[in-house]
């Protein structure tokens, strides 16, 4: 049976994050911080879930192939709803789904860091002048684009840019504020990454955000943005500084030393149990891989 509609009327109510889990022999339930709550009272078969993740499947615009395969993540919008980010993979011969409601009720940059006094880093690393590279890095993905979002939702409000976004999938809406922004989604609005980065070469962005960039391609192009006056945020997940540097290496060869003398900082966001984050300028590891 395919209970997406009682899904999504659910995670459409207000303007908040919600995120539900479904998987066989079990309810649907929504995950909030450490608790679930049963959002309908029936327990999913496996035809249940696979019914299910084909109608949410059939509402997005692909510009790629159109095949799910095994695993994978995917988004599309509903009017009236919102819009939702959709992970799935398969276990034991089944398949487990989570469904995400994306949001522009961003969480502000004060409310997410641990010490007050840490805005000062983040801010100057985004409100240097000239182009250049900024590099976010985390253990933590979803903290990531918490902080990432969060400081360009300062900017959003406060400065009038044009802010380029291109992500495999949104984590955030960003909506028209003092700045005009733009939202290209991989897999939707462009095939590549690649062919992302080069369309942002024709906007004259002031500010670019990419997360995970992976081939020398993509890094040469917003290397490009970079010349051209655009201060580029790159975010990488890593479980250290020197993982970082050592992965662009491994993927770069002869180009990392060119990228790395278009990194103006690296910060590091690590999360505390509590779940505040913290950032620290790690752009010492440059000049030491220089050595």
């Amino acid at each position: 049976m395919n209970y997406a509609s009682k899904i999504l009327a659910y995670l459409g109510e207000g303007n908040r994050f919600s995120q539900v889990l479904l998987v066989a022999g079990a309810p649907p339930v929504e995950k909030a911080g450490t608790e679930f709550k049963i959002i309908i009272n029936a327990v999913f078969t496996a035809d249940d879930i696979r019914d299910t993740l084909a109608f949410f499947a059939s509402n997005v615009r692909r510009s790629g192939s159109a095949d799910l395969g095994n695993h994978g993540v995917f988004a599309f919008g509903m009017a009236k709803l919102g819009r939702f980010k959709v992970h799935y993979l398969t276990q034991r011969g089944s398949v487990f789904v989570s469904i995400q409601r994306m949001t522009d009720d961003i969480p502000e940059l004060k409310n997410l860091l641990a010490q007050s006094e840490q805005m000062l880093l983040v801010e100057a690393a985004v409100n240097q002048a000239g182009g250049g590279i900024v590099i976010f890095t985390s253990s933590a993905a979803e903290a990531l684009s918490r902080l990432i979002y969060s400081t360009l939702d300062r900017i959003n409000k406060t400065q009038s840019k044009v802010i380029y976004v291109l992500e495999q999938n949104l984590s955030y809406l960003l909506r028209h504020r003092n700045s005009v922004s733009i939202q290209v989604e991989v897999g939707t609005d462009v095939v590549s990454l690649s062919e992302g980065i080069q369309n942002g070469l024709f906007l004259a962005p002031d500010l670019v955000y990419v997360r995970d960039p992976k081939s020398s391609e993509e890094y040469a192009g917003l290397q490009c943005l970079a010349e051209a006056g655009a201060l580029v945020l790159i975010s990488l997940t890593s479980i250290s500084e020197q993982h970082l540097v050592n992965d662009l290496k491994g993927r770069l060869r002869d180009d990392f030393q060119t990228l790395s003398r278009r990194i103006q900082k690296i910060i590091k966001v690590s999360v505390a149990p509590s779940g505040m984050l913290s950032v620290k300028d790690a752009s010492g590891i440059l000049l030491e891989s220089a050595q």
